[in-house]
């Protein structure tokens, strides 16, 4: 059986079906996405699908192909399948649109340098730009100004591989400052920088001064230049990237690095007087000895039955809209909707909106359901719950994640094939009980292989996989200078970057709370042991040790 047919069944005959009304009755959302999504695996007719189809918030990919697996719409059936064609078919296509729908740059680096051609000649731009395809059989790349918008659809969108065979060179000053005005020169510097196999581009980039980018791309040609010693120039980027960001946590990271680079401790105490509870504040004031206690951990609540739980998708979509359409002086009436024991994360998460930056929420709203833990294991559980969902239960994310603890539904299935916690739908994952017991089961792999909580955070992100690759890279998290920083700040992906760092945050709060001091700065130094940090890294170090 196929796996769609399999996880069709699985829902139809473990999970509670959903139906056709059900959806017909919610309003366009996410949370509707993720019925209708549901729905689309389950045993229903032609007429059914597209009614359902039809109701979707902003299609994209996946839908469009489970709707091509139930639809009769020739015009669907078509575009999926043209989509789906595999590299080494595209010179057989018949169809010139149905090619267009197949081709893209990472398919197009298995053809030969014929085919492309044949291909570029073919379609001859009809359905949009194809002269990328000639480009890719260039002898060189970013060697002239001649080509470079073509040249950078292929840095962009043609792979990891064909980036590290074809563009990782010096640049000339003229390619460079050609680059520089380029639409896409963020990208090109995010994914240079971010890939230790790009070196020479990157020693290239370090040339870049005297431009205005966005603080992001100035952030990261900082780190560049700071890993290759060039500190007058990274602390150019800090200057630019600081007056541009918005966030407290970004803005707190640029003073943290220009501390790092000039050991001034005028910056070190800049940074201990931020408001913000993040990772560069919390190790200014483990430096300077200063207490963080700008956050509350308990709430006087009462028994109110009828008071907002969080747990009801729908229901916490309407009230969110509430609190983000609420000013400071009214958010304060929202709270006696929440106040009650059931609603410690909803009151919490009101009261943080309410009184941000000044003040944070980390209160302990599900305790009933961790008796079992030990503390570090509870302070890693709420450090994942809050960056995860800041609480609040009754959370779907856009790929469909679920509940406190964003449990894919691929991590249900398997999960609940050995759990004594049964769902019977995939909503019961957001009843707090199940999503933290389901993620306790997740974490056992990802504990018994990290032993750091910003590993464990990555690993929970992104994958054990993902961060086992990440390791064994053997350029990340060595004992040099300016580390474990520098590798947490080079991850490629932005949402385990950003998400490492926010959970270890939470965590040493959480153990503080819980009479279990950390110091943030062991942590730190933890990291970039591989021997103590992670099995991987230990394993291959006691092979090498054996072999020599």
């Amino acid at each position: 059986m196929m796996r769609s047919t399999l996880l069709a069944l699985f829902l139809s005959t473990t999970l509670g079906a959903v139906t056709l009304a059900e959806i017909n009755d919610k309003p366009a959302s996410r949370q509707k996405n993720f019925l209708i999504w549901q729905f689309l695996h389950q045993d229903i007719n032609v007429s059914e699908a597209r009614e359902a189809f039809y109701q979707v918030d902003n299609v994209n990919e996946r839908f469009l192909f489970d709707y091509a697996a139930k639809t009769d719409e020739p015009e669907i059936k078509y575009t999926a399948m043209c989509m789906r064609e595999q590299a080494c078919n595209l010179p057989v296509i018949e169809q010139d649109d149905c090619l267009m729908l197949a081709l893209t740059p990472a398919k197009a680096v298995a053809l030969k340098s014929e085919e492309r051609e044949a291909i570029a000649v073919r379609l001859n731009n009809r359905f949009g730009n194809t002269e990328w395809l000639r480009a890719m059989n260039q002898e060189s790349f970013y060697t002239s100004t001649n080509n470079l918008s073509n040249e950078t659809t292929l840095f962009r969108l043609a792979g990891a591989g064909y980036r590290h065979d074809n563009f990782n060179h010096m640049l000339s000053y003229d390619v460079l400052e050609a680059l520089v005005q380029h639409p896409n020169f963020s990208q090109i510097v995010f994914l240079s920088v971010t890939d230790p196999a790009m070196d020479q581009i990157q020693q290239s980039l370090c040339a870049i001064s005297g431009h205005h980018f966005d603080p992001q791309t100035h952030f990261f040609l900082a780190m560049n230049a700071i890993k290759y010693g060039k500190f007058d120039v990274a602390q150019e980027h800090l200057v630019e990237a600081k007056g541009r960001f918005y966030s407290p946590i970004d803005r707190d990271k640029t003073v943290f690095w220009i501390y790092q680079i000039t050991k001034d401790p005028a910056y070190l105490e800049e940074l201990s007087r931020s408001l913000d509870i993040n990772m560069y504040v919390l190790y200014a004031r483990e430096l300077l000895q200063l207490p963080t206690d700008n956050y509350f951990t308990t709430l006087p609540t009462t028994n109110r039955s009828n008071s907002i739980k969080g747990i009801d998708p729908f229901e916490w979509r309407e009230f969110s809209d509430e609190i983000k359409a609420s000013t400071p002086d009214n958010l304060i009436n929202l709270i006696e909707r929440c106040d009650g024991n059931d609603s410690i994360g909803v009151q919490g998460y009101v009261l943080e909106r309410t009184y941000e930056p000044y003040i944070h929420n980390f209160t302990m709203p599900y305790d009933q359901y961790m008796s079992n833990l030990s503390n570090d294991q509870k302070a890693l559980v709420y450090a994942l719950m809050r960056q995860e969902t800041r609480l609040i239960p009754g959370l779907i994310s856009r790929s469909f994640a679920l509940g406190l603890m964003q449990i894919m539904p691929f991590n249900v299935d398997t999960i609940s094939k050995v759990h004594p916690l049964k769902p019977t739908t995939y909503f019961d994952m957001l009843q707090p009980e199940i999503s933290i017991a389901y993620s306790v089961s997740h974490m056992k792999h990802l504990i018994n292989n990290l032993h750091n909580p910003i590993l464990i955070a990555y690993g929970y992100n992104g994958g054990l996989g993902s961060t086992k690759r990440l390791l064994m890279e053997g350029k990340r998290f060595l004992p040099e200078q300016f580390e474990p920083f520098l590798s947490m700040e080079l991850i490629g992906n932005d949402e385990n970057r950003e998400y490492g760092k926010k959970v270890l945050a939470n965590y040493v709060i959480y153990k503080k709370i819980l009479d279990e001091e950390v110091s943030i700065q062991a942590i730190f130094d933890n990291l970039v042991q591989p021997s103590q940090s992670d099995s991987f890294r230990a394993e291959a170090l006691k092979k090498s040790l054996v072999q020599n």
